[in-house]
């Protein structure tokens, strides 16, 4: 085995163990006066403790057939999801920021910095994801502590903000802060363009609804985002989220005669796809999609 192989399999193997504390934060969460940290695992249905040899990521809910082992009632196929889920995203973060494994030195420590900060990115949309899918909220403790995460992220590590919304002049901040400064106004602005688009757009729908039309969870959730991934970046996360939450919405509208969907969870994929894939995000928007329009008008 090449130590490459032997690299992707450790970060799959810790993301899968990631993805079993992801679960106990997503059933424990919405839930009040429930902690993260204690009791222990136990079964949602009888709350028998789970041993720690029933409690391995993925092996032990295929080694079990599904079900708990005091109980035998079924387990939600959510848990298995989420530790593959986690693992698998872990694995492509690696892959795209770390690889190949070189030594980490200096000139690289700006992708050692965004792998970090993108498994922690990953972490908190699956929480937010599956709470909102099964509750319709949006839990504070990843919002507005990741919110004020981001700041102090962005002054430390500025670089992880591609492009800053103001160029700052050495008189004003002097030479040693321009950096520090800098990054810290494009987490602002990224904070204050996430929450803003949705609470205006959740202010105009009720004008012409005349109910409510986008939680503040989901302002809260885009403030979040937009303080890492800064304002150029929460703009196509929006308009992502927009495109996956109509097409999918409406089929589930179709299916379910269900008015009111979870945004959430769009706005977490779009971010993911702006997060990995952004430069053909930026191609399609500007290139090929207007190149598209123009053969099909002309």
């Amino acid at each position: 085995m090449s130590l490459e192989y032997f690299y992707f399999i450790t970060i799959f193997l810790f993301g899968l163990i990631i993805g079993s504390f992801l679960n106990v934060c997503i059933y424990r969460l919405p839930r009040d006066g429930m902690s993260i940290l204690n009791p222990s695992s136990f079964c949602p249905e009888c709350k028998c403790p789970v041993r720690w040899y029933h409690n391995i990521p993925l092996f032990s809910f295929i080694f079990l057939g599904g079900k708990c082992s005091s109980c035998s009632k079924r387990i939600s196929l959510r848990y298995p999801l989420v530790e593959l889920l986690t693992a698998l995203l872990f694995v492509l973060s690696a892959y795209w920021y770390l690889y190949p494994f070189n030594h980490f030195s200096g000139a690289n420590l700006n992708k050692v910095v965004w792998f970090v900060v993108s498994l922690y990115l990953i972490s908190s949309l699956i929480i937010a994801t599956f709470i909102d899918i099964e509750f319709r909220i949006i839990p504070d403790e990843i919002t507005i502590a990741g919110t004020c995460l981001s700041l102090v992220v962005s002054a430390l590590f500025p670089f992880i903000h591609t492009a800053t919304i103001l160029s700052l002049p050495d008189w004003f901040t002097g030479a040693g802060l321009q950096g520090f400064v800098q990054g810290l106004t494009s987490a602002l602005c990224g904070i204050l363009a996430g929450g803003g688009i949705i609470f205006l757009v959740g202010f105009i729908g009720e004008l012409i609804f005349r109910k409510p039309a986008m939680g503040f969870g989901d302002v809260k959730l885009m403030a979040f985002l937009g303080g890492f991934l800064g304002p150029e970046s929460i703009l196509y996360i929006f308009l992502i989220g927009c495109v996956f939450g109509s097409v999918i919405g409406i089929i589930l509208y179709l299916m379910t005669r269900e008015h009111y969907i979870a945004f959430g969870p769009y706005l977490a994929l779009a971010a993911l796809i702006v997060m990995f894939f952004k430069p053909q995000v930026v191609h399609l928007v500007f290139t090929a999609y207007p190149n598209f329009i123009r053969g099909l008008i002309g």
